[in-house]
């Protein structure tokens, strides 16, 4: 299995994938195994790239940038984070502008990043979508 880990695949954006099971030859034989809608969470643009990581599929929807899991062989949410409204989000000038998540991996923990509308760094457990209990405290 081939990982999709950043925007652009890898550090250099490259955006290339050395997976090979989808060729020249086979592209014309592909369909559509599922469409995951986000609309429900004001998902209209379409703008952020999903990360593939460790079997689960993440990504950002819609103008609140709700960080959303996703079942890569069958198309279901398996869990969402939505941000409280704050002053920041209400007036944010960046809105609907995500382009996906950032992910990483802490004492054999995957940690799922996101800058927010207005602008604050949020870090989820990669497994459950919970906020990770004293992130941004003093350290």
């Amino acid at each position: 299995t081939v990982e999709w880990t950043t925007l652009g695949n890898d550090f250099a954006h490259t955006r290339f994938s050395p997976a090979d099971e989808i060729t020249t030859d086979n592209f014309g034989d592909l369909e559509v195994a599922w469409e995951w809608d986000g609309a429900s969470l004001g998902a209209v643009s379409g703008r952020s790239t999903p990360s593939y990581i460790n079997g689960k599929l993440y990504t950002v929807a819609g103008a609140r940038r709700h960080v959303v899991a996703i079942d890569p062989k069958s198309g279901e949410t398996l869990w969402t984070h939505r941000l409280p409204n704050t002053g920041r989000w209400e007036y944010s000038m960046r809105a609907d502008y995500g382009k996906g998540i950032g992910y990483a991996e802490i004492d054999g923990r995957g940690v799922v990043y996101m800058i927010t509308p207005g602008f604050f760094l949020t870090a989820l457990d990669a497994e459950t979508g919970a906020p990770l209990e004293g992130f941004g405290e003093p350290v």
